[in-house]
């Protein structure tokens, strides 16, 4: 049996792991050998080539599950701490959960309690690909409750907004900045079809307050003296899962969709949207009045 470490050794521990979304392998690897050598027994689950969850029991009949994700948000930044506090990427989102989850589910286990499990998940800040995944392991039949761990300044939360994300590609002409009426600039496509998105008014819920969108990437054009011929963004909304996606979908394509019947000349703009890990692609012209997919209807 290994010697446990405290929960401060461990969340330090933790942190000097990098584990940014797509980089969890080494952390999975970690927490496996720890939990084995504290006699747990132990499953990596493959999500992708590089990313694993990690599932640990103790018997065959796990009822009571704790959770969190091992990935965080880019940049790493490696821990540091003072007399009172732990700082760095992942002290609260979620290292320091997953140090406090092995820690109680320790001292439950030194109690006789030996009905639960452990659940540590891949990809959890971009798409929840380990959760999906943990979803359809054979053990998760057996979970009866699942408490998982998530910073919420030790309140007990009853419900989380969902995601909606949308990468949008527009396309324009090539042409040399000297002779701008010979291109067609795809930025600034881009720019007026974001600054829609911005002031379109999307649904409020009662608990969950507003739904937002935040523009979190932007990209496009080859050289300051070049008209760009192509641009993209990517954008993520944060909205109640039900009743408030389909409004919300729907609002932001038809300001995607009006745009596209202002603009100069024809064009193309390719909207991927994705919710999970369904993406559909989307085709707008200045004179289409609606969506021409791949699938019968939107």
């Amino acid at each position: 049996m290994g010697i446990p470490m405290n929960v401060f050794e461990l969340t330090l521990t933790l942190m000097k792991i990098q584990s940014t979304s797509g980089e969890e392998e080494a952390v999975g690897f970690f927490l496996r050998d720890h939990l084995e050598s504290l006699g747990w027994n132990v499953e990596l689950q493959a999500v992708s080539a590089n990313q694993n969850n990690v599932i640990a029991t103790l018997t065959d009949t796990p009822r009571v599950w704790l959770s969190t994700h091992m990935d965080t948000v880019p940049p790493y930044i490696p821990p540091s701490e003072d007399d009172e506090k732990i700082f760095g990427r992942g002290a609260c989102d979620a290292k320091g959960i997953i140090a406090a989850q092995i820690t109680a589910a320790e001292k439950l286990r030194k109690e006789g309690v030996e009905d639960i499990g452990l659940l540590f998940t891949v990809e959890e800040e971009r798409a929840s690909t380990g959760a999906k995944a943990a979803n359809l392991h054979p053990i998760a039949a057996k979970c009866e409750y699942l408490i998982n761990g998530e910073p919420t300044d030790n309140d007990l939360a009853i419900g989380s907004k969902g995601t909606f994300r949308l990468n949008i590609k527009t396309s324009g002409k090539a042409a040399h900045s000297a002779y701008p009426e010979e291109g067609d600039s795809a930025i600034e496509k881009l720019l007026d079809i974001l600054e829609d998105v911005r002031h379109t008014r999307l649904p409020n819920d009662e608990f969950f307050g507003e739904t937002t969108v935040n523009i979190g990437t932007i990209s496009g054009g080859m050289a300051l003296n070049v008209i760009p011929p192509s641009a993209e963004a990517g954008l993520r909304s944060a909205l109640r899962q039900n009743a408030n996606r389909s409004r919300t979908r729907s609002e932001i394509s038809f300001a995607i969709a009006a745009r596209s019947r202002c603009f100069r000349r024809a064009s193309r703009c390719e909207c991927l949207r994705s919710m999970g890990l369904a993406k559909r692609s989307f085709v707008l012209r200045p004179t289409s009045r609606i969506f021409r997919t791949g699938a019968n209807r939107y």
